[in-house]
């Protein structure tokens, strides 16, 4: 019995150091906490909201500082695309190149006219158009409006050359749809035209 009473009167001995520094670390980890709990959080964020300075741009916008310096690069490129051409007569367009960055896709554009007259353009249309069936012609679904043109083609003089690009947004195409480009002349016929598929546009360069 005397040696039970020893025994446990030894743990309760042993134990005091630790129960001492069991109230100290509670006592510690209480105050941090209160520090933490009183501390301000600021007032609260709206879900969605961007913070401020945060100048990133808002979904559908393009910046026209960047499409311009993108498309000035573009206009003193070398030709990248050599087989989306086509002529009418003296007049000819090519597709010099095709380049994406972000959300847009630029055309390099560039009307060639040979002729000893002037080429007025009229209009630079996109337009969406389903294959049409063996000797059938393309049947347009939808036009689509540039978001931005660099030099802009508004005459042809004659013996000379324009170049141009025009911005659009990247798209994709279904099966069997094309990308129709056309050039309308405003006081004659010569009308030129371009079909690009869904891999050319896939496949842009990287501006």
């Amino acid at each position: 019995m005397k040696a039970l009473f020893a025994i446990l009167t030894g743990y309760a001995l042993l134990s005091l150091p630790d129960y001492g520094y069991a109230q100290a670390l509670a006592l510690h980890r209480s105050v941090i906490n209160e520090l933490f709990a009183t501390a301000d959080p600021g007032p609260p964020i709206a879900k969605g909201t961007v913070p401020a300075g945060d100048k990133r741009d808002k979904p559908g916008e393009y910046n026209k500082a960047q499409l311009k310096a993108c498309c000035q690069k573009i206009a003193k490129d070398i030709q990248r695309v050599y087989f989306l051409n086509n002529r009418n007569g003296k007049m000819k367009m090519q597709v010099r190149g095709l380049y994406t960055r972000g959300p847009a896709l630029f055309f390099a554009l560039r009307l060639t006219n040979r002729s000893p007259m002037d080429y007025v353009v009229d209009s630079i249309g996109f337009f969406i158009v389903q294959k049409g069936q063996h000797t059938q012609p393309p049947v347009r679904l939808n036009e689509l409006s540039p978001v931005y043109v660099y030099d802009s083609a508004a005459l042809v003089k004659r013996f000379g050359r324009v170049t141009s690009v025009m911005v659009l947004p990247r798209l994709r195409l279904a099966r069997g749809q094309r990308l129709l480009i056309e050039v309308s002349e405003k006081y004659g016929r010569r009308q030129l035209q371009v079909l690009a598929s869904s891999f050319i546009l896939e496949n842009a360069r990287l501006i």
